[in-house]
Order: structure tokens, then C-alpha cells, then sequence
């Protein structure tokens, strides 16, 4: 399996079953907004800031493995915050490396 370096930026929850745009994602869900509080953000402050966004997911054994992307919180007028995802495509936990 191919390791990946950990980013440095705070982990954020968010539905990626909440897609509104080809890269974004409804942060507008207790979940995320539950997330920031502990980083002492709102939704509204977070807006150009820098996350990796995560869900929980598990493995094909059953075992817990968070599916991860990275990318920035924007206001979209139509679907409001969103996690807009990098074009770097979604990873597992799994794949990072110590380092």
C-alpha cells in the first residue's frame, strides 16, 4: 500500500454523503460544526481555512478506517458552507505514514 505524508491541518468531520457540488460537501451538519467548535471556529470563521476533512469508514475486514480528503471551507450562495476538496482524491487513514 502506498503511504502518504499526514498533513498538518486540523481534522474536521463531514458527510461525504452531503455532496452539493462536484467538490463540496455540506458542512452544515452537527457533526462538523461540533468539529470546529472544539477548534474554537463557527462555521462563518472557518470560511478559507484549510482542513482535512474525515468520515469514518472501515476496512474490507470490517475494521475502523477513516476516509480522509483534504481542502478548504468556502460559502457557496446556493448550498451554503462547504468543505470544497482538493483535487487530490479521497485516502484512508491507513495510507499515512508516520512521518
Amino acid at each position: 500500500m502506498t503511504q502518504r505524508a499526514k498533513h498538518p491541518y486540523p481534522e474536521i468531520y463531514c458527510d461525504f454523503n452531503a455532496r452539493m457540488t462536484d467538490l463540496g460537501y455540506s458542512l452544515e451538519r452537527q457533526g462538523s460544526v461540533a468539529a470546529l467548535r472544539k477548534l474554537g471556529l463557527t462555521l462563518e470563521q472557518s470560511v478559507g481555512k484549510r482542513f482535512t476533512f474525515v468520515m469514518d469508514d472501515a476496512n474490507e475486514k470490517g475494521e475502523p478506517d477513516d476516509i480522509m480528503i483534504n481542502g478548504v471551507v468556502a460559502k457557496d450562495p446556493d448550498w451554503g458552507y462547504l468543505a470544497v476538496a482538493d483535487n487530490d482524491d479521497f485516502y484512508w487513514r491507513s495510507e499515512l505514514g508516520d512521518a
